[in-house]
């Protein structure tokens, strides 16, 4: 045996040594990179009955943020006080907070209460409730060619005083003020009452005055006769279409006794309800904060 040979022999115990010493090291390196990532990470994933805190967003026609969307509700503030976010026309809020609620309770709407279930704190949720899954109210359809308004209306004071702000009725005196229709009125206050009478011009269309506000639509009145009732058509512009099936973003009418959210127009038909969120598919993208 030569003498290199005798010193490379003496020397592979020590680089096995070495070596196993290396790899050890290596390995408790890795398992605490593990332990402090993955191993003591809280799993706790969301179940039936647990109580639960999320933040939310949820919207009509598409999630937060993607083309069409319209929020309806929020927890941030930073979308409620966006002026670029578009909001649904009912949209009023003015204090955010998040949500707390128990799954399987049946405090919040089932699609959204189960959208938790498996997961973990921290984790972004999309969910679709469908129309039929969601808030049920009911809708009507008008013909497009069939509206008519009473020549003489009555209104409580107050549903007048909501609607008309800046017009003040007086007893036994016929102010004259501009209705919602677009075209001129008297209003006389009778008690706790207003009465209204109209004076359209056969052949005049007419704009909404609330038109103006709002950013999904016009709606006109087209008045073609005149008996003891106003005789219109209705003239809807510049809306958006949300699908192929004659969905549109939806335009606000509020007549003071009554609001109409018009969500479809079709083969001169339109259909309309009264509350907004009603019968409409609802997009929620919610942050699970918190499983207790």
């Amino acid at each position: 045996m030569t003498g290199e040979e005798k010193v490379k022999k003496s020397r592979d115990p020590i680089f096995t040594a070495c070596l196993v010493i290396f790899m050890v090291a290596v390995v408790a390196i890795l398992g605490g990179f593990v332990n402090d990532h993955y191993i003591q990470k809280d799993n706790t994933k969301a179940a039936y009955g647990d109580e639960v805190e999320v933040s939310y967003t949820g919207s009509f026609y598409a999630y937060v943020g993607e083309e069409y969307a319209v929020v309806f509700d929020t927890s941030y503030s930073s979308i409620g006080n966006d002026d670029d976010i578009s909001k649904a026309n009912s949209f009023t809020k003015t204090s955010y907070s998040n949500l707390t609620f128990t799954i399987g309770k049946g405090t919040m709407l089932q699609g959204f209460e189960e959208a938790v279930v498996g997961h973990k704190v921290g984790d972004k949720i999309l969910v679709k409730i469908d129309a039929g899954e969601g808030y049920i109210g009911p809708q009507y359809t008008k013909s497009i060619t069939g509206g008519y308004e009473d020549l003489s209306v009555t209104m409580p004071k107050t549903a007048f005083t909501n609607l008309y702000e800046d017009v003040t009725p007086v007893s036994g005196v016929a102010v004259t003020f501009t209705t919602v229709y677009g075209w001129e009125a008297t209003a006389t206050l009778a008690g706790n009452d207003v009465v209204i009478y109209n004076m359209p011009v056969v052949g005049e269309t007419y704009g909404y005055i609330g038109n103006e506000d709002s950013e999904y639509g016009t709606v006109e009145f087209k008045v073609t006769s005149i008996d003891d009732q106003i005789h219109f058509e209705y003239v809807f512009d510049k809306y958006t279409s949300v699908g192929n099936n004659g969905d549109i973003q939806m335009i606000e009418i509020d007549f003071g006794t009554e609001t109409w959210y018009v969500s479809n127009i079709t083969n001169g038909d339109f259909t309309y309800k009264t509350s907004e969120k009603d019968n409409i598919d609802l997009y929620f993208e919610i942050v699970l904060e918190s499983i207790n």
